[in-house]
């Protein structure tokens, strides 16, 4: 009966507790790019907080121009209190228009650090960053990403030379074109973050563009 008894009160004590992972959201919820790590989201006065395992990220709007400034610290220095971190004490700083954009922060995965940039639906641009080796390894145009196992697979726009699309099926082009939309033709690419190599796959697709 004794051992019943501290069986139940053990099970109740387990569902009680919440897991560590209760108040992270998922990176795609978070706007961040898919497959990249969950995030802890903070909204802060003057700004927002993303506090993953071994990064804190604090982005806030540039009062200059579009886009954002984008703050990385140390996990320990915010002793619990993410939004009261003093900027002089990030371990990078990345001012947007530093990489010839507009930077929006699009997520972390290990030592990598994923930054959007441009203000258009179309053609968005992504920045990789090496944290670990304070580098950048990919800058490309870049649509519909998503990060599995250290792999991030996207499409990038295509010159629409006819030689390189006329073989590309694309049965609603006429009918964009007469809705004041543009044909966009892309072709899929893979990056792999670890050896840095991007390779184009051998597959296409074409979609509506502004």
């Amino acid at each position: 009966m004794g051992a019943i008894l501290i069986l139940s009160i053990s099970m109740l004590l387990f569902l009680a507790c919440p897991s560590s992972n209760d108040d992270t959201t998922s990176a795609k919820k978070a706007g961040l790019i898919p497959g990249t790590e969950n995030p802890m989201v903070k909204e802060c006065a003057n700004g927002t907080a993303y506090i993953y395992k071994d990064y804190e990220i604090h982005v806030e709007s540039s009062p200059e121009q579009e886009g954002m400034n984008i703050f990385l610290y140390k996990p320990e220095l915010s002793k619990g209190s993410p939004c009261n971190l003093d900027r002089t004490n990030a371990s990078h700083i990345i001012g947007t228009g530093e990489t010839e954009g507009n930077n929006f922060f699009a997520g972390v995965y290990e030592d990598y650090l994923f930054i959007d940039q441009g203000t258009a639906p179309d053609q968005r641009i992504l920045s990789i960053y090496d944290l670990s080796q304070k580098k950048l390894i990919l800058f490309t145009e870049y649509s519909d990403p998503d990060l599995k196992d250290g792999v991030l697979t996207y499409y990038k726009t295509l010159v629409p030379d006819p030689g390189v699309v006329e073989n590309i099926p694309c049965p609603n082009a006429k009918k964009w074109t007469d809705q004041g939309f543009t044909v966009l033709y892309e072709q899929k690419e893979t990056f792999t973050l670890e050896s840095e190599t991007r390779l184009p796959v051998r597959e296409y697709r074409c979609r509506a563009g502004q």
